[in-house]
């Protein structure tokens, strides 16, 4: 078997595995123009690092992607392992996955949260970037969830509530045509072809693991829309919309907030997928949601690549 048919069948039998490493989720939104590097003992994988090749002027690059909020390195630790042993196990795993990767004249991956330890690809020269997203971790008492919530925010909610319903949808078409409209109000292209979101869709709804959320009111006339996806301890706000017409309703945030629940009465945490952008940030944060930081990996090995990057 190659890399790949050797991860798929790890992937299969490995339910700890996030969303956005499994080999299905690669072959849904990206068929074969993927690769994987794996470390590989005993015949056991314990660590991967998928990767998608692009091209640029000429130079062959690897990007964060559309949809792969995170990938980067992910360790699969030995049982009852000694925090002794642990830091040794990480720089182990990272040179055996680095010396597999080809050669690209310019390297950029947003890594897990739980990834924490660089050290290896440091002391390779590559540079890195904290960046942050916010977690609402699973709790038996949602009530406290909410209570965590900033007031302006609960607020909105109780007022969205009031004439605003949350159900489930299909209708992709019209959660893209919501966020086209957004972009062309800000005058921003959307870079996201409609085909790239409705696969994601598809591979979600057949793998049960995410749905198409809409808030409508007693009208039928949509406010936002959400697709919420997850794996087996997580879910991830991933890509949604608002319609500008109705931006002040306080759809988007009960969206959320049911969104939360939902996910919650199934023993999930919620990942708001991070935002470096303020505004955004600042509406995340009102979530009440613990801080979390992850890193953005990046190293150029062209300095041709560079000069005509700038």
């Amino acid at each position: 078997m190659n890399n790949k048919e050797k991860y798929k069948q790890w992937c299969d039998n490995n339910k700890d595995l996030p969303l956005f490493y499994r080999h299905g989720y690669y072959q849904a939104l990206f068929g074969n123009n993927w690769d994987v590097a794996l470390d590989i003992r005993d015949e056991k994988i314990v660590g991967c690092l998928p990767y998608i090749i692009r091209s640029k002027f000429g130079f062959k690059k690897i990007n964060p992607e559309l949809f792969l909020p995170y990938q980067g390195v992910w360790i699969n630790y030995p049982q009852n392992q000694k925090y002794a042993n642990k830091i040794g196990f990480e720089k182990e795993v990272c040179e055996n996955l680095l010396k597999q990767m080809p050669d690209v004249a310019f390297y950029h991956q947003m890594f897990h949260p739980n990834f924490t330890n660089w050290m290896a690809f440091y002391w390779k020269g590559f540079e890195q970037t904290t960046r942050y997203t916010y977690i609402i971790n699973y709790n038996p008492n949602i009530d406290a969830i909410f209570d965590a919530f900033k007031s302006n925010l609960k607020w909105d909610i109780r007022k969205a509530e009031k004439s605003i319903s949350i159900s489930t949808s299909e209708n992709v078409e019209q959660l893209y045509k919501l966020k086209k409209q957004d972009y062309n109000i800000k005058n921003i292209p959307l870079n996201v072809p409609f085909e790239k979101v409705n696969k994601l869709y598809e591979y979600c709804k057949s793998n049960n693991c995410g749905e198409l959320l809409t808030a409508t009111d007693d009208k039928a006339n949509i406010h936002a829309m959400m697709l919420l996806v997850w794996d087996e301890h997580t879910a991830y706000y991933l890509f949604s919309a608002t319609n500008h017409t109705f931006k002040t309703s306080g759809a988007m945030s009960l969206l959320i907030w049911e969104a939360i629940k939902k996910m919650n009465d199934l023993g999930k945490n919620f990942n708001f997928e991070g935002s470096m952008i303020k505004s955004i940030e600042k509406h995340f944060r009102g979530f009440g949601g613990i801080q979390t930081p992850y890193f953005s990996v990046k190293k150029t090995n062209s300095s041709l690549f560079k000069l005509l990057n700038r």
